[in-house]
């Protein structure tokens, strides 16, 4: 007859310390997640993709790696947006670029934008 005993501060080790095996393998997954999300998201000015970051943490659950980007564009770009009207804020008008020229008004019809979803995506390919 065999008789398992269990070590409680090495399996603590091993389940919540953020050097134990579950932490390291949520650290790699992590990374793995952040590299290819900013691989996947928009490059325009290259704000998005270079605030997707991952840290490990913990909650109520135990140890916890979290994805994502403080951008506030980015629920935006992950999730599409509908048309919708865009009208100046703090000036008269409205100045960008379209074609290679300004163009200045007082209003634009945006036509919305598909979804580009970086982070869930890639999440199905590091798990």
């Amino acid at each position: 007859m065999a008789v398992f005993v269990m070590d409680e501060a090495a399996y603590k080790e091993m389940t919540r310390s953020d050097t134990g095996m579950v932490g390291r393998y949520l650290t790699i997954v992590g990374a793995k997640l952040k590299y290819l999300a900013k691989y996947q998201a928009g490059r325009k000015t290259g704000a998005l993709m270079n605030s997707i970051n991952y840290r490990l943490t913990r909650d109520s659950r135990g140890l916890v790696v979290v994805v994502g980007s403080d951008n506030r564009v980015a629920l935006m770009h992950h999730q599409g947006t509908r048309p919708h009207i865009i009208t100046p804020k703090r000036a008269q008008t409205l100045r960008f670029y379209s074609h290679g020229r300004i163009v200045y008004t007082q209003l634009v019809h945006h036509p919305g934008t598909k979804p580009n979803r970086y982070l869930t995506d890639n999440l199905r390919k590091v798990l």
